[in-house]
C-alpha cells in the first residue's frame, strides 16, 4: 500500500521527540501494579533525575494505577495503558455521560500525559483507533497518543483514518522474547521511510544496543516492558541506566 503525503503524520506538528524517548509498559506485571506501581515509577524519577539528558523517559500504567502513580510523579510523563472513545448516542453526538470508560476527561483529571492505545495485548480496530485520537485530540491537543501497529500496513492503513502523535511498530512475535525488532533492520527501515520520523519501534528490546540501532535507523525512540521491568540478570534500576546510557 502507497502513502502520500498527506497521509503521514505532519513532521512540522507532531511531537516529535528531540532527545530518544523511552516509553516503559509496566503491563500488569505483579512487581509493577499497586504499590509496586510507585515503586517502579520512584526509581525511573531517580534514574531520569541522573540521566534527563540522554533521553526522555515515560511510564505507561495500568489504568488502576494511574491516578496514584500520577500523583507520585514528579519528573516522569504518566500515559495510560489504553484509552476509550466516547460513545455516541442515535444523534451520533457524544453521550453525556459515560460508563466504565477511560475517556479524556477522565485521564486529563488525574493527570494522566498520554495514552497507548492498540496493544498487541490490546487490540483495536482502525475505526475504534480514529474515534479515540479524534476525541482525545478535541478535549485536550497536547495529549500524546501512541498507537501500535503490528506491521507497516498496518501503520499506513491507521495513518490514513487519523494522526496519532507516534506510531509503535512491534512485530507481534516478537513481544516478550529475546529477539528485538531492531534485527529487522529492513522491516524498519521500511516503517520509518513511510511513517516518518515519529515512529518507535519495540518487542524484544532490552539493551542500550537495541535503543542505539533504532536511532541509527531513524526512529524516534522505543516501547518495552520486561527488559526494564523484569530484566533476567539485573535489578530493574540498572536495566534502565544500562538502556540509556
Amino acid at each position: 500500500m502507497e502513502i502520500t503525503g498527506q497521509n503521514m503524520i505532519d513532521r512540522d506538528t507532531a511531537v516529535v521527540a528531540k532527545k530518544p524517548l523511552v516509553l516503559v509498559n509496566f503491563k500488569d506485571y505483579e512487581v509493577a501494579v499497586g504499590m509496586g506501581a510507585i515503586d517502579m515509577l520512584n526509581m525511573h524519577e531517580e534514574v531520569f533525575s541522573e540521566l534527563s539528558d540522554l533521553a526522555d523517559i515515560v511510564v505507561v500504567v495500568h489504568p488502576t494505577d494511574l491516578r496514584g502513580v500520577c500523583k507520585a510523579s514528579e519528573k516522569v510523563s504518566v500515559f495510560s495503558q489504553s484509552a476509550d472513545y466516547l460513545t455516541r448516542g442515535s444523534d451520533d453526538l457524544p453521550k453525556a455521560t459515560q460508563t466504565g470508560r477511560l475517556t479524556p476527561r477522565i485521564l486529563c483529571a488525574m493527570g494522566v500525559k498520554g495514552a497507548l492505545v492498540n496493544h498487541a495485548e490490546n487490540p483495536r480496530t482502525d475505526e475504534e483507533i480514529k474515534m479515540i485520537v479524534e476525541d482525545f485530540k478535541s478535549y485536550d491537543p497536547n495529549f500524546t497518543l501512541v498507537v501500535c501497529a503490528e506491521n507497516v500496513e498496518r501503520a499506513l492503513g491507521i495513518l490514513n483514518v487519523c494522526k496519532p502523535d507516534y506510531i509503535a511498530l512491534e512485530p507481534p512475535e516478537l513481544i516478550g522474547g529475546d529477539v528485538s525488532v531492531t534485527t529487522k533492520v529492513d522491516v524498519v527501515k521500511e516503517a520509518v521511510e513511510k511513517v516518518g520520523a515519529t515512529l518507535l519501534v519495540g518487542a524484544g528490546v532490552k539493551t542500550g544496543e537495541d535503543l542505539k540501532k533504532a536511532l541509527e535507523l531513524g526512529c524516534a525512540g522505543v516501547l518495552l516492558a520486561s527488559g526494564v521491568v523484569k530484566p533476567k540478570d539485573k535489578t530493574p534500576k540498572q536495566a534502565l541506566i544500562d538502556l540509556i546510557k
